[in-house]
């Protein structure tokens, strides 16, 4: 009786890399992946990491970008303002890969991105910028969380999107057949097929 096939990307610095993005695109799409809830870490005032759960809305390996919805009123947009530098990471159980992203962070309220984004969001998902209440805010009981349902614009002025433009991947593969580690870093990110230089590292 034979185990299972080992994959391809496993002793391939070039299949592992997309192999990372294939993984991110996937978890753009599918709710069911882990990599649909990366933690994205910002840095707080004191210089403190704050991390928190966030939805992966799209992954573009050409722009070398990651896409998150999230509320304008929200602390970590003044944190991405003071310090736009971030870090991702997600942790798939059933597959034993981990990623960390290093990443730019910006904030974008409007332009046809934003535009694009916000009309392609579903109405369950529009609700949560029609709280009148900065998010993280304070209050007395569960029940007063109030939500503005006759916003002219739906909640559309809450609404923001957070772009992470990533220069360093590390990737890690937990298996019984030996562990494998890499890190990928962008070498040459205006050209026109973004250039990335790949090591193997120690697991």
């Amino acid at each position: 009786m034979t185990g299972e096939p080992l994959p391809a990307f496993r002793d391939d610095l070039d299949l592992t890399l997309a192999e990372c993005w294939r993984l991110l695109q996937e978890g753009a799409t599918s709710r069911h992946s882990a990599f649909h809830v990366p933690t994205v870490a910002t840095l707080d005032e004191r210089g403190l990491p704050e991390l928190r759960t966030m939805v992966l809305r799209a992954a573009e390996p050409e722009r070398q970008l990651l896409r998150f919805h999230t509320d304008r009123r929200s602390a970590k947009i003044a944190q991405i303002a003071r310090v736009p530098a971030g870090t991702i990471h997600v942790y798939d159980k059933s597959s034993g890969i981990q990623l960390r992203l290093a990443a730019n962070l910006s904030i974008e309220t409007d332009g046809e991105e934003v535009e694009a984004a916000w009309a392609a969001s579903r109405s369950f998902s529009r609700i949560c910028y029609r709280v009148t209440e900065a998010p993280g805010r304070e209050v007395e009981h569960p029940e007063a969380v109030a939500f503005d349902h006759g916003a002219a614009d739906g909640g559309r002025s809450r609404f923001c999107i957070l772009l992470a433009r990533i220069h360093r991947i590390e990737w890690l593969h937990l298996a019984h057949a030996g562990h494998r580690r890499a890190v990928f870093e962008l070498i040459e990110k205006n050209a026109a097929k973004p250039e990335w230089t790949g090591r193997w590292l120690v697991p």
